[in-house]
């Protein structure tokens, strides 16, 4: 991949559960995230149609060097705190990786 590296995780959560989950990982997650070099993101995307709602996060990294300094030797497996995998009754053990080849903002 010669673009950034998009990691891209699944799960679902309880509606009621959405913002302690947001606010906890700004407290406690995303500060140690900052501190990973290469990193340069994170979305959530939350499908409320359902409940429990289906979530999609994605991170973004400068390439897999960055990935792997986040995850590991296995850049594919689930980085899931205990304090945080309470929020999701499901989710997926890996994660995918996408090349970002195109990221525009409004003008």
């Amino acid at each position: 991949m010669s673009g950034p590296v998009v990691r891209i995780w699944r799960a679902t959560i309880a509606r009621g559960d959405i913002d302690d989950w947001v606010a906890t990982y700004r407290a406690r997650v995303l500060p140690d995230m900052r501190r990973v070099e290469g990193f340069r993101g994170v979305r959530f995307l939350v499908d409320r149609t359902g409940d429990p709602c289906a979530v999609t996060v994605l991170t973004t990294f400068d390439d897999m060097d960055a990935v792997r300094r986040f995850a590991g030797d296995d850049p594919g497996r689930t980085v899931l705190p205990d304090f945080m995998a309470r929020f999701f009754p499901s989710y997926d053990a890996r994660a995918t990786f996408h090349e970002q080849v195109l990221a525009e903002a409004a003008a």
